[in-house]
Protein backbone atom coordinates (compact mmCIF):
# COMPACT_ATOMS: atom_id res chain seq x y z
CA UNK A 1 0.00 0.00 0.00
CA UNK A 2 1.71 3.66 -0.98
CA UNK A 3 1.98 5.85 2.09
CA UNK A 4 0.96 8.73 1.67
CA UNK A 5 3.14 12.11 3.02
CA UNK A 6 0.41 14.65 4.75
CA UNK A 7 0.28 18.17 3.18
CA UNK A 8 -0.82 19.53 6.81
CA UNK A 9 0.40 18.63 10.35
CA UNK A 10 -2.06 19.51 12.81
CA UNK A 11 -0.99 20.04 16.38
CA UNK A 12 -2.64 19.44 19.16
CA UNK A 13 -1.11 19.77 22.26
CA UNK A 14 -3.48 17.84 24.68
CA UNK A 15 -3.42 17.93 29.21
CA UNK A 16 -6.48 16.50 30.64
CA UNK A 17 -8.33 16.82 27.58
CA UNK A 18 -10.11 13.95 27.22
CA UNK A 19 -13.70 15.63 27.84
CA UNK A 20 -13.56 18.25 24.51
CA UNK A 21 -10.42 16.47 22.37
CA UNK A 22 -13.41 14.46 20.45
CA UNK A 23 -14.96 17.67 18.87
CA UNK A 24 -11.76 19.37 18.01
CA UNK A 25 -10.91 16.18 16.13
CA UNK A 26 -14.59 16.00 14.94
CA UNK A 27 -14.01 19.74 13.30
CA UNK A 28 -10.50 18.75 11.73
CA UNK A 29 -12.50 15.44 10.10
CA UNK A 30 -15.21 17.97 8.65
CA UNK A 31 -12.52 19.86 6.75
CA UNK A 32 -13.16 20.13 3.37
CA UNK A 33 -9.60 19.10 2.69
CA UNK A 34 -8.51 15.58 1.70
CA UNK A 35 -8.47 13.94 4.57
CA UNK A 36 -5.63 11.57 3.69
CA UNK A 37 -3.30 14.62 3.27
CA UNK A 38 -3.65 15.92 6.92
CA UNK A 39 -1.90 13.86 10.18
CA UNK A 40 -2.95 14.78 13.81
CA UNK A 41 -0.02 14.84 16.57
CA UNK A 42 -1.66 14.45 20.09
CA UNK A 43 1.15 16.09 21.68
CA UNK A 44 0.42 14.59 25.23
CA UNK A 45 1.49 16.97 28.71
CA UNK A 46 0.21 14.51 30.79
CA UNK A 47 0.22 10.70 32.31
CA UNK A 48 -3.25 10.31 30.42
CA UNK A 49 -3.24 7.71 27.69
CA UNK A 50 -5.26 9.16 24.39
CA UNK A 51 -4.86 6.01 22.11
CA UNK A 52 -8.56 5.35 21.74
CA UNK A 53 -8.73 8.70 20.30
CA UNK A 54 -7.51 6.86 16.97
CA UNK A 55 -10.50 5.52 16.75
CA UNK A 56 -11.76 8.81 15.22
CA UNK A 57 -9.12 9.45 12.69
CA UNK A 58 -6.39 6.91 10.91
CA UNK A 59 -4.16 9.80 10.77
CA UNK A 60 -3.30 10.48 14.74
CA UNK A 61 -0.31 9.98 15.86
CA UNK A 62 0.33 10.08 19.76
CA UNK A 63 3.65 11.82 20.37
CA UNK A 64 4.25 11.11 24.68
CA UNK A 65 7.27 13.00 26.00
CA UNK A 66 9.99 10.76 26.89
CA UNK A 67 11.30 13.86 29.70
CA UNK A 68 9.14 15.62 31.96
CA UNK A 69 5.38 15.94 31.99
CA UNK A 70 3.39 19.53 32.62
CA UNK A 71 5.85 21.49 30.30
CA UNK A 72 3.19 23.78 28.80
CA UNK A 73 1.39 24.31 25.73
CA UNK A 74 3.75 25.91 23.83
CA UNK A 75 6.80 23.41 25.28
CA UNK A 76 4.41 20.33 23.73
CA UNK A 77 3.59 22.13 20.04
CA UNK A 78 7.41 22.40 19.58
CA UNK A 79 7.93 18.50 20.35
CA UNK A 80 5.00 18.49 17.08
CA UNK A 81 6.72 20.70 15.47
CA UNK A 82 10.22 18.70 15.15
CA UNK A 83 8.13 14.89 14.43
CA UNK A 84 5.66 16.91 11.79
CA UNK A 85 5.97 15.18 8.64
CA UNK A 86 3.85 17.63 6.98
CA UNK A 87 4.93 21.15 5.02
CA UNK A 88 2.59 23.13 6.58
CA UNK A 89 1.35 23.51 10.22
CA UNK A 90 -2.03 23.99 11.85
CA UNK A 91 -2.07 24.78 15.63
CA UNK A 92 -5.39 23.40 17.18
CA UNK A 93 -5.89 23.54 20.99
CA UNK A 94 -8.05 20.54 22.39
CA UNK A 95 -10.78 22.65 23.27
CA UNK A 96 -11.06 24.81 20.11
CA UNK A 97 -12.28 23.69 16.71
CA UNK A 98 -12.34 24.94 13.29
CA UNK A 99 -14.86 25.69 10.99
CA UNK A 100 -15.01 23.84 8.06
CA UNK A 101 -13.24 26.36 5.47
CA UNK A 102 -10.54 26.83 7.24
CA UNK A 103 -7.84 24.83 6.02
CA UNK A 104 -9.38 25.11 2.22
CA UNK A 105 -8.86 29.02 2.49
CA UNK A 106 -5.61 29.15 4.92
CA UNK A 107 -3.61 26.56 2.86
CA UNK A 108 -3.40 28.48 -0.11
CA UNK A 109 -2.22 32.11 1.55
CA UNK A 110 0.57 30.09 3.30
CA UNK A 111 1.89 28.08 0.75
CA UNK A 112 2.40 31.83 -0.89
CA UNK A 113 3.47 34.14 2.13
CA UNK A 114 4.59 31.57 4.27
CA UNK A 115 1.46 31.88 6.94
CA UNK A 116 -2.41 32.69 6.90
CA UNK A 117 -4.51 33.92 9.36
CA UNK A 118 -8.24 33.87 9.94
CA UNK A 119 -10.75 35.58 12.29
CA UNK A 120 -11.45 34.09 15.50
CA UNK A 121 -14.80 33.86 16.58
CA UNK A 122 -15.78 33.15 20.58
CA UNK A 123 -18.14 30.77 21.47
CA UNK A 124 -19.43 30.01 24.90
CA UNK A 125 -19.96 26.89 26.44
CA UNK A 126 -22.88 25.45 24.43
CA UNK A 127 -21.45 26.78 21.37
CA UNK A 128 -23.42 29.81 20.51
CA UNK A 129 -21.89 32.72 19.16
CA UNK A 130 -20.33 35.54 21.10
CA UNK A 131 -18.47 37.60 19.11
CA UNK A 132 -15.87 37.71 16.70
CA UNK A 133 -12.41 38.90 16.41
CA UNK A 134 -12.42 40.23 12.83
CA UNK A 135 -8.95 42.58 11.44
CA UNK A 136 -11.30 43.01 8.43
CA UNK A 137 -9.32 43.57 5.53
CA UNK A 138 -5.45 42.45 6.20
CA UNK A 139 -4.36 40.89 9.32
CA UNK A 140 -0.70 43.44 10.82
CA UNK A 141 0.90 43.04 14.11
CA UNK A 142 -1.11 45.93 15.27
CA UNK A 143 -4.26 44.11 15.10
CA UNK A 144 -2.77 42.23 18.55
CA UNK A 145 -3.81 45.46 20.41
CA UNK A 146 -6.46 46.45 18.78
CA UNK A 147 -8.38 43.11 19.07
CA UNK A 148 -7.75 42.01 22.26
CA UNK A 149 -7.42 37.99 22.01
CA UNK A 150 -5.19 35.69 20.04
CA UNK A 151 -4.95 34.94 16.46
CA UNK A 152 -3.62 31.20 15.29
CA UNK A 153 -1.37 30.56 11.84
CA UNK A 154 -1.76 28.09 9.18
CA UNK A 155 2.22 28.30 8.58
CA UNK A 156 5.01 26.48 6.27
CA UNK A 157 6.95 24.11 8.80
CA UNK A 158 10.16 25.65 8.00
CA UNK A 159 9.06 28.97 10.02
CA UNK A 160 6.86 27.20 13.02
CA UNK A 161 8.59 27.58 16.37
CA UNK A 162 9.60 27.37 18.10
CA UNK A 163 6.99 28.62 20.99
CA UNK A 164 8.56 30.68 24.05
CA UNK A 165 7.81 29.30 27.67
CA UNK A 166 4.62 30.60 29.30
CA UNK A 167 1.56 32.24 29.28
CA UNK A 168 0.79 33.81 26.37
CA UNK A 169 3.56 31.98 24.66
CA UNK A 170 0.89 31.62 21.74
CA UNK A 171 0.83 35.26 21.28
CA UNK A 172 4.18 35.92 21.16
CA UNK A 173 5.07 33.17 18.41
CA UNK A 174 2.50 34.60 16.35
CA UNK A 175 4.04 38.14 16.60
CA UNK A 176 7.51 36.76 16.17
CA UNK A 177 6.07 35.29 13.05
CA UNK A 178 4.38 38.43 11.24
CA UNK A 179 7.77 40.11 12.22
CA UNK A 180 9.70 38.00 9.83
CA UNK A 181 7.18 37.21 7.09
CA UNK A 182 5.82 40.25 4.86
CA UNK A 183 2.45 38.82 5.55
CA UNK A 184 -0.19 41.42 4.16
CA UNK A 185 -3.13 38.95 2.63
CA UNK A 186 -6.73 39.57 2.67
CA UNK A 187 -8.17 37.65 5.69
CA UNK A 188 -10.41 34.78 3.95
CA UNK A 189 -13.88 35.22 4.14
CA UNK A 190 -15.85 32.26 5.93
CA UNK A 191 -13.17 30.54 8.20
CA UNK A 192 -12.77 31.11 11.46
CA UNK A 193 -10.79 29.74 13.98
CA UNK A 194 -13.33 29.17 17.18
CA UNK A 195 -12.45 29.42 20.78
CA UNK A 196 -14.97 27.87 23.44
CA UNK A 197 -15.42 28.78 26.75
CA UNK A 198 -14.38 26.10 29.25
CA UNK A 199 -14.66 26.98 32.59
CA UNK A 200 -11.90 24.15 33.84
CA UNK A 201 -9.72 25.70 31.52
CA UNK A 202 -6.99 27.50 33.44
CA UNK A 203 -7.10 30.60 31.14
CA UNK A 204 -10.65 30.55 32.34
CA UNK A 205 -9.03 31.57 35.92
CA UNK A 206 -8.55 34.71 36.88
CA UNK A 207 -5.40 34.08 38.51
CA UNK A 208 -3.81 33.25 34.96
CA UNK A 209 -4.38 36.83 34.02
CA UNK A 210 -1.48 37.80 36.26
CA UNK A 211 0.40 35.18 34.50
CA UNK A 212 -0.33 36.70 31.29
CA UNK A 213 0.58 40.32 32.77
CA UNK A 214 3.88 38.99 33.84
CA UNK A 215 4.84 37.42 30.27
CA UNK A 216 3.57 40.70 28.38
CA UNK A 217 5.58 42.36 30.50
CA UNK A 218 8.81 40.25 30.15
CA UNK A 219 8.16 40.26 26.45
CA UNK A 220 7.98 44.16 26.26
CA UNK A 221 10.96 44.61 28.06
CA UNK A 222 12.94 42.04 25.38
CA UNK A 223 11.88 44.26 22.33
CA UNK A 224 12.67 47.38 24.47
CA UNK A 225 16.02 45.96 24.33
CA UNK A 226 16.48 44.85 21.06
CA UNK A 227 15.17 48.60 19.89
CA UNK A 228 18.28 49.34 21.25
CA UNK A 229 19.95 47.04 18.72
CA UNK A 230 17.75 47.21 16.25
CA UNK A 231 15.71 50.86 16.14
CA UNK A 232 12.97 49.23 13.82
CA UNK A 233 9.22 50.06 13.47
CA UNK A 234 8.08 47.01 13.49
CA UNK A 235 9.90 46.36 16.95
CA UNK A 236 7.92 49.46 17.96
CA UNK A 237 4.43 48.32 16.56
CA UNK A 238 5.67 45.28 18.81
CA UNK A 239 5.99 47.51 21.80
CA UNK A 240 2.84 49.27 21.39
CA UNK A 241 1.03 46.03 21.02
CA UNK A 242 2.40 44.37 24.53
CA UNK A 243 1.42 47.65 26.45
CA UNK A 244 -2.31 47.45 24.80
CA UNK A 245 -2.56 43.80 26.01
CA UNK A 246 -1.66 44.85 29.49
CA UNK A 247 -4.11 47.83 29.72
CA UNK A 248 -6.78 45.47 28.58
CA UNK A 249 -5.50 42.82 30.93
CA UNK A 250 -5.25 45.05 33.45
CA UNK A 251 -8.40 46.11 32.89
CA UNK A 252 -10.15 42.58 33.56
CA UNK A 253 -7.93 41.64 36.87
CA UNK A 254 -9.43 44.82 37.99
CA UNK A 255 -13.44 43.87 37.09
CA UNK A 256 -15.32 42.37 39.81
CA UNK A 257 -16.85 40.25 37.17
CA UNK A 258 -16.88 36.63 37.93
CA UNK A 259 -16.11 35.74 34.06
CA UNK A 260 -13.88 34.82 31.67
CA UNK A 261 -11.51 37.74 29.82
CA UNK A 262 -13.33 36.93 26.35
CA UNK A 263 -16.51 37.09 28.11
CA UNK A 264 -15.41 40.75 30.02
CA UNK A 265 -14.31 42.24 26.26
CA UNK A 266 -17.17 41.03 24.56
CA UNK A 267 -19.09 43.82 26.14
CA UNK A 268 -16.39 46.02 25.50
CA UNK A 269 -15.24 45.67 21.65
Amino acid sequence: MKIITPEISVIIPVYKAHSTLERAISSINNQLYDQDKIEIILSVDDNSKYDHFKLLNKNIRILNPSGKLRTGAGEARNRGIKIARGKIIGFLDADDTWSSSYLCELKPIAMRYGMAITKTEILNQNGNHLFTLDPGHNFEIKHFGLLPGSFHPLVLKKLAGPFPDGASQDVIHCINLLKKIPYRSKIPSHSKYQIWLNEKSKTFQKDFSKLVDNSYKYWRHYYFKELKVENSFTNIQIIRVLQNKIIWNNKFMKSKNEESFYKFISSKI
